[in-house]
């Protein structure tokens, strides 16, 4: 299926300090699998443009790789997939990755419909004939052996099916395969994600890796006051306080023992908007903090955090 790409001004749709003349590709109007706008959501500058080049590179044939993007929890990967997508129009077939996922569950089956045996696509064909990028969440969890079969496509090569006969799919322009993973590809020697794989050196090769950390308090402040109005500013920016100092303690950076949970930029946001809600409630922080945390935390870690709850936000938590 041919798509008719137009160009969007980069300044109006992603608010980034780049010239007028900046443009990206992108389709008119939004698709069936076109995610849903969030337009709170605020773009990294160096993020986004990376994203915006290697899509571009695809769509005029400068190169065929695919994109993986490594970080840690809750650091918004597929929220920057999805808001670029969104953005641009762009169709997003997802998967979730997991250890049984194989490249058949990626391509498609044979099914039985009225007495007939018909193949059925699955999102990486469906995403291949009608050009629409195909995202692999948690990508590394997934065997190593079974996203090699993604070698071929990411060399821009056709999609073989034997299953259908042997049909030859051949990816329509703006087809591009991306992967969110917690991993470089190199495995989990912290122990912290568990069932991590360690990939295939030949499939990384065929990847842009982009870094995706948690935003800087800054940002993040931003993030928070957005989504989360009625707090006040002093407020959310002792929550991102917080958040860092648990996050050091996680990474065993801090003093003092690790703690097996930490703030994700998304159980920040989770927090933030539970205080608002629970604002009239007796310690709203620490209200809030347990239904968006620690009530999933060991009983020594939530009361570590609650500490340092107490300390950074004082009584009135």
């Amino acid at each position: 299926m041919q798509q008719n790409f137009v160009q969007h001004s980069i300044k109006a749709l992603f608010a980034l300090p780049v010239p007028e003349n900046a443009k990206a590709s992108g389709l008119a109007a939004p698709g069936p699998l076109t995610p849903p706008v969030d337009p709170r959501y605020l773009f990294d500058k160096d993020l986004t443009a990376d994203l915006l080049c290697w899509h571009q590179g695809r769509l005029t044939g400068a190169h065929r790789d695919g994109v993986w993007l490594a970080g840690p929890m809750g650091s918004g990967k597929t929220a920057l997939v999805n808001q670029v997508a969104a953005r641009l129009n762009l169709n997003v077939a997802q998967v979730n990755g997991k250890r049984r996922l194989e490249t058949a569950d990626l391509v498609g089956h044979l099914t039985a419909v009225g007495g007939d045996v018909l193949f059925e696509d699955g999102p990486l064909t469906t995403a291949a004939r009608n050009g629409w990028w195909l995202l692999v969440n948690e990508a590394d969890l997934v065997e190593p052996g079974e996203l090699a079969g993604l070698n071929t496509l990411l060399e821009g090569g056709p999609l073989v099916i034997p299953e259908n006969g042997g049909e030859v799919v051949w990816p329509a322009p703006g087809f591009g395969i991306l992967c969110t993973a917690n991993t470089v590809g190199l495995g989990d020697g912290s122990g912290l994600y568990a069932a991590t794989q360690r990939m295939n050196a030949a499939l990384m090769d065929r990847f842009w890796v982009l870094a995706v950390d948690y935003p800087p308090p800054a940002r993040e402040i931003e993030v928070l006051r957005a989504a989360a109005p009625a707090l006040p500013a002093a407020i959310v920016e002792k929550m991102v306080e917080v958040a860092g100092e648990v996050r050091k303690l996680f990474a065993a950076a801090g003093e003092g023992p690790a703690v097996e949970v930490t703030f994700s930029t998304r159980t920040l946001l989770r927090w933030a908007l539970l205080a608002q809600r629970f604002r009239g409630a007796p310690q709203p922080l620490d209200y809030s903090l347990r239904r968006a945390l620690t009530n999933r935390a060991e009983p020594e870690t939530a009361e570590a955090i609650h500490g340092i709850v107490q300390r950074l936000c004082g009584g009135g938590a």
